[in-house]
């Protein structure tokens, strides 16, 4: 078990600014997931609104998730050598105002175009927001309930954004949900402004402000046409010259990048950081938690809607159940991980969810969503509250302070592009179940389902490979390890 000494001189926070800080950076950090998938069960509407064409409907969700997936460790390394709260605020405004400019769009380029800049202002916004997190609580006990809350909150918000979604689209229009971002955004700016700019432990770190301009451009280069090749694999086949040509590009500018950090002056990305093997086991399961999240959501929602026939309404309603379990299992994460430890509680979640995974093969056409559909709901949003808190916490545990940023921005990005990946896996292997069937002559609900089964046999087993991933992580306990965030 890894331990270090919880330092003498760390300072526990006074309740309004526990409360004020959490409200700030989670706040922001609800808004950009919530954005993720929000907009999944308005898409009907915005295809038939703005005449979108079946291809380019998808891009409303891709555009987010290419910008903000490209962009996060630059953002991250930003947050370091610029400020925080400078980059915090930045992306701020960035999003609200693309959020603005979605909810304003009459045709569908400058909807696109909207999104892509709101994922550009999220990858500002999001490792910021956590950095500021990291660096605020230096008492390890007040740090470890901040992170749970943050890892909580992660999970949950995506859950929001599909129930939301649905009831702002059937009840007030697709537009609102883009505006109301703004006067969330709106809120966030005035607290920000008013309550964190005199904090002057929450700036840059001291030195010289140069960025690793040839780091940033091949790496974000190489996130860039890495998730922009693995999304259109909607559209293309993997074995296409295209997807394989974008794919080796992409793995030569990432070659490129870490090439370089090996020989920069000022690295963008420490590679030592990698090193730790507590926060490269956690990027690794981050990559397979977010692939069996972003999965569930997609083939879920499909399920209710297509096959079953659901309003936006009922559907978004129907995922009711896995947020609350999944905030209430947070909270109990939260008190547990000092106990348990991250690994335990780690791996007792993707067990859970996993089992959720397997119910979901049983799904028949005309099946009964209490007896088909919400044990699985239960069981995920259990699984998931119990593992995203410690997955957090593991994720930016053991760096200094004026890493932070980078390292929160390494998780974000492991979730973007793990969900990216995972779902484009997903639905291939789905699309490919689905034509073999309709080959067979099966009725067109019959092929749907399987295609679905096989997706969901397929996150069945990512889920597998990460609780044996997870065996590989140091058990530590957030209450002692936090300490050394800032070299204990």
């Amino acid at each position: 078990m890894v331990q270090a000494a919880v330092p003498e001189g760390d300072q526990m926070l006074s309740r309004g600014r526990v409360a004020l800080l959490l409200a700030i950076t989670c706040g922001a950090q609800l808004l950009v997931i919530f954005d993720e998938t929000v907009v999944n069960l308005a898409l009907p509407s915005i295809r038939t609104d703005l005449n979108f064409s079946t291809s380019s409907l998808a891009w409303v969700v891709d555009a987010y998730m290419l910008l903000f997936g490209g962009f996060l460790l630059l953002g991250g390394r930003g947050a370091d050598l610029f400020g925080r709260q400078r980059m915090f605020l930045i992306g701020l405004v960035v999003f609200v105002g693309a959020s603005l400019g979605g909810g304003l769009a009459q045709t569908d380029t400058a909807l696109i175009i909207a999104r892509g800049v709101q994922g550009f202002g999220a990858a500002l916004l999001s490792p910021a927001a956590l950095s500021i997190l990291v660096s605020a609580f230096t008492n390890a006990e007040q740090r470890g309930k901040a992170l749970g809350v943050w890892g909580g909150l992660s999970g949950i918000a995506g859950t929001t954004g599909v129930l939301l979604g649905g009831l702002i689209t059937d009840t007030i229009g697709w537009r609102w949900v883009f505006f109301i971002n703004v006067p969330v955004g709106a809120l966030l700016l005035a607290l920000t402004l008013a309550g964190l700019r005199r904090s002057g432990d929450l700036e840059a770190a001291v030195g010289p402000r140069r960025l690793d301009g040839f780091g940033a451009a091949t790496i974000t280069g190489g996130l860039l046409l890495f998730v922009y090749t693995v999304l259109n694999t909607a559209h293309r086949e993997w074995s296409d010259p295209i997807t394989i040509g974008g794919l080796v590009g992409s793995v030569v500018l990432i070659g490129l990048f870490i090439w370089w950090e090996k020989r920069a002056p000022e690295p963008l990305l420490r590679l030592g950081i990698l090193a730790n093997r507590q926060i490269a086991v956690a990027n690794i399961l981050t990559v397979l938690a977010a692939s069996a999240l972003y999965g569930t959501f997609f083939f879920l929602s499909l399920y209710m809607q297509v096959i079953n026939q659901w309003s936006p309404i009922r559907a978004g309603l129907s995922w009711a159940p896995l947020g609350l379990t999944m905030a209430v299992f947070a909270g109990a994460a939260m008190q547990l991980t000092p106990k348990l430890g991250t690994r335990n509680l780690i791996l007792s979640g993707l067990v859970l969810v996993g089992l959720g995974q397997v119910l979901l093969l049983r799904s028949t056409v005309d099946g009964s969503y209490v007896s088909e559909l919400l044990p699985t709901l239960i069981l995920s949003g259990a699984g998931f509250g119990l593992a995203l808190v410690p997955l957090v916490v593991a994720a930016v545990s053991g760096v200094a302070k004026e890493e932070s940023g980078i390292a929160s921005g390494l998780m974000n990005t492991a979730q973007q592009v793990g969900g990216a990946v995972g779902l484009a896996v997903l639905v291939t292997v789905a699309n490919e179940r689905l034509s073999g069937r309709i080959g067979e002559g099966a009725a067109a609900p019959s092929a749907l389902l399987d295609g679905l089964h096989a997706a969901f046999l397929t996150a069945t087993i990512l889920t597998a490979a990460a609780v044996l991933v997870t065996l590989a992580l140091p058990s530590t306990r957030a209450k002692v390890d936090l300490a050394a965030i800032h070299g204990g």
